[in-house]
């Protein structure tokens, strides 16, 4: 087995997925606060800095009342409310050139140091054009919002999130290569059965940005039936059959709803497989965290769901999510090593 990691490129990716889930967390705040069609112009390169006196807050605030959302919604903010909304918005992009910032300028370094192994060198090139794809695909999301519905397209919203897993699932990826090895088999069915796991929690993460935006949360707050039936009355309701799956706010939720059951049921036959075997302790470890995770996180849902979507619960559901997808990507690849070049000791003293 190859381990690829010096321990400064282990920290820097390790640093990178930190600023990538707390960019999830603050989008999911943005969303939740209404403040994601706040900033109606997009400048990448002079937006650092946000207005500095009375004058240029005005402007901004001008630029908002044009906009859908305030003539339909917000009509009656004034420029203190408006300054509410803004803050998150401005911070959410804010730290998007932080991650940036914070993956070119050691970049640089490592590359000029020769510190970065070739076997290394294709994922760092995606990661580079999957950020500055994500910058313009957030725009375009907000876009949507900006020209007649006052609210993003939830096809939007979830090629965003998309996005911006499939980034952290890069970063995780390369942090195994580092500390773990890039050498492992794939050849077994309990490795197979961990990549369905994930695939499912992606797909039902992905279910849950229709959710969000189309408020779908907010039509059906009981559990486990919807209007007193396992499939709510008004699920076929658009003539086109397949727009319902997308655009219905009731199919919407009861898929999601389907989705999380099915992603917890194959977690518990995934960790019931895992116990039979003789695995490593980090392999045991993250087979039970999942496993626990899955549960709370649909907990999370459950309560978010009854209580009419609170704010500090959706977030919450939504930083589990994304820890669900990072444990079930971590446990793919120790399943994936033979249990003898694994220990704990080891993996503690990642790649040392």
């Amino acid at each position: 087995m190859v381990k690829l990691g010096s321990r400064e490129l282990v920290i820097w990716i390790t640093f990178l997925i930190m600023m990538v889930i707390m960019m999830v967390v603050i989008g999911g705040i943005t969303r939740v606060t209404g403040s994601g069609l706040s900033m109606v112009e997009w400048r990448p390169l002079v937006g650092w800095l946000p207005p500095l006196d009375d004058q240029e807050w005005q402007r901004v605030f001008n630029l908002y009342k044009s906009s859908p959302e305030f003539i339909s919604l917000n009509s009656w903010m004034d420029l203190s409310a408006f300054k509410e909304i803004f803050w998150w918005e401005y911070v959410h992009r804010l730290w998007g050139r932080m991650i940036g910032l914070a993956f070119f300028v050691p970049l640089v370094f490592f590359f000029i140091s020769g510190k970065i192994p070739k076997q290394l060198a294709p994922k760092i090139l995606l990661i580079t054009i999957l950020g500055c794809l994500q910058a313009v695909i957030g725009w375009w999301m907000v876009k949507s919002g900006l020209s007649g519905e006052p609210s993003v397209s939830q096809y939007r919203l979830a090629t965003h999130l998309g996005m911006a897993f499939i980034i952290l699932g890069v970063l995780v990826w390369t942090f195994m290569d580092l500390v773990v090895g890039v050498e492992f088999s794939t050849a077994n069915s309990i490795v197979r059965h961990a990549k369905l796991v994930c695939g499912l929690i992606l797909i039902t993460i992905l279910a849950g940005a229709l959710v969000a935006g189309l408020d779908a949360g907010l039509v059906y707050n009981m559990f486990p039936l919807m209007g007193g039936k396992i499939v709510p009355e008004d699920y076929l309701a658009m003539k086109v059959i397949w727009r319902n799956i997308f655009e219905n706010p009731a199919a919407v939720q009861f898929n999601h709803r389907l989705l999380g059951t099915a992603t917890a049921l194959a977690t518990a036959w995934l960790l019931f497989r895992c116990l039979k075997l003789n695995i490593s302790a980090p392999t045991r470890t993250a087979a039970y965290s999942l496993s626990g995770l899955v549960i709370l996180q649909f907990s999370l849902g459950v309560l978010a769901l009854t209580n009419g979507v609170p704010h500090n619960l959706a977030v919450a559901h939504q930083l589990v999510g994304v820890c669900l997808f990072i444990n079930s990507l971590v446990l793919i690849r120790l399943l994936s090593v033979p249990d003898g070049l694994i220990d704990a000791a080891r993996y503690a003293t990642l790649g040392r």
